[in-house]
């Protein structure tokens, strides 16, 4: 997988225009601003058998369509299918971490501070769990989308995780790393593999990227499972201890019957699923029924 960055020049100038606005600037009014108020760390810890799940938060965040890479009002849907799946609005993405005795992983890594200011929580979030990110092993990836990789650099553009082996599906290296992917790209998708590639070099460099394969005994109980449609190579981990099963999973570019599908197989198996898309801290319960319609209902781990 030769990487060219000299195509990048194009794309980079591209992603300075990509502008994120923080969620408080959604209630913003014309008042006096109140005193500011210290957020309560996004962190939320779930107990499976001998193993500790930590929902970590990105925070929420606004897109801005209409700064988006600068592109003309009618191709903005495109950019944001491409780069994001959503319309503008409020959104969240969330990691997780994974701990069994002094092994610690990360499954994904958030935006990251270099795509907004008030951006790159995971971090911090899991700092006030009790963990360093010089603890973290390995950094799992659902996918080798912006808003799943931005996270792995901090704000010195140096790897988050100095410790940590990254790890994706053989696929999604092949899609996001291969320069005549990039080169070939039209231009509304050459912000997500800029984004991307940036994020991912200097893992690369060190020798840190490897297929996720021959990462996953690394924890006992940890499988990863292919996932129908959305990125290429997009993948779910599996996490067995105490008798429970949970799934973690991470690609908002899934297509709703693609979502279905996925989600089926942990509503027949009876898996727990951790969405890090859904609101968090993206525990929930998935059920199938009757004519193969999904129930997906909130569940909150410190229940357990």
């Amino acid at each position: 997988m030769k990487l060219k960055l000299g195509h990048l020049a194009g794309a980079l100038a591209m992603v300075a225009g990509l502008h994120l606005l923080p969620a408080s600037s959604v209630y913003a009014t014309d008042t006096a601003p109140a005193a500011k108020l210290v957020q309560v760390p996004g962190v939320e810890r779930y107990q499976m058998g001998e193993v500790e799940v930590f929902a970590l938060s990105d925070k929420r965040f606004v897109i801005d369509a209409a700064r988006l890479a600068k592109l003309p009002q009618s191709e903005w849907p495109q950019a944001l299918a491409q780069a994001f799946k959503s319309d503008p609005g409020l959104k969240g993405v969330t990691a997780y971490a994974i701990r069994k005795g002094g092994t610690v992983v990360l499954v994904n890594a958030g935006r990251g501070v270099r795509q907004g200011d008030d951006l790159g929580q995971v971090a911090e979030n899991l700092k006030a769990a009790g963990i360093s990110p010089d603890e973290v092993s390995a950094v799992f990836l659902t996918n080798m989308h912006a808003d799943q990789v931005g996270g792995l650099l901090g704000s010195d553009a140096q790897r988050q995780f100095k410790n940590a082996q990254l790890y994706a599906s053989q696929e999604a290296m092949v899609h996001w790393l291969a320069d005549h992917h990039y080169v070939q790209a039209p231009d509304a998708q050459k912000v997500s593999f800029a984004t991307t590639i940036t994020s991912v070099m200097p893992y690369v460099r060190s020798g840190k990227l490897q297929p996720v394969e021959t990462g996953v005994s690394l924890v006992p109980g940890l499988s990863v499972l292919p996932l129908s449609g959305g990125a290429p190579g997009s993948v779910g981990y599996l996490i067995e201890s105490g008798g429970q099963k949970l799934l973690i999973t991470g690609d908002g570019t899934a297509s709703k019957a693609n979502h279905h599908r996925n989600l089926s197989q942990a509503a027949k198996q009876r898996w727990l699923v951790a969405d890090g898309y859904a609101p968090f801290p993206g525990f929930e319960r998935v059920q199938l029924k009757a004519g193969g319609a999904l129930s997906r209902a909130p569940w909150r781990a410190t229940a357990n």
